[in-house]
């Protein structure tokens, strides 16, 4: 999965608050509606589309759901984004054009 896809898709708020409390591990998916204070439908929503993307893994329990972290993926995203950082060069340094830019937003020109 492409980092931007994967970005587009933990820019909603609840996948993302549902990954940062998969952070802490496993849990139920009642346990994850009740923490995050939303309705186990829309937590199940969330779930599935981060199930699809390789996010998450799950695993029944009786007629319980647990729902986890994948690792692999994410040490893939971390490679990526690391190769994908190491092969720009990131900078500080003002664009060429900035004082003319400046000057264009301030109305000087």
């Amino acid at each position: 999965m492409e980092l931007t896809q994967i970005f587009k898709l933990l820019s909603d708020e609840s996948r993302y608050k549902i990954v940062k409390q998969l952070m802490k591990g496993e849990e139920c998916v009642c346990d994850i509606a009740e923490e995050l204070n939303l309705e186990q439908s829309l937590v199940s929503h969330h779930l599935n589309k981060l199930r699809e993307a390789g996010l998450i893994v799950d695993r029944k329990v009786g007629s319980w759901v647990h729902c986890s972290l994948n690792p692999k993926i994410f040490e893939q995203i971390e490679t990526t984004f690391k190769k994908e950082l190491a092969s720009s060069n990131i900078t500080n340094n003002p664009c060429s054009e900035h004082d003319m830019c400046c000057q264009i937003q301030e109305n000087k020109i």
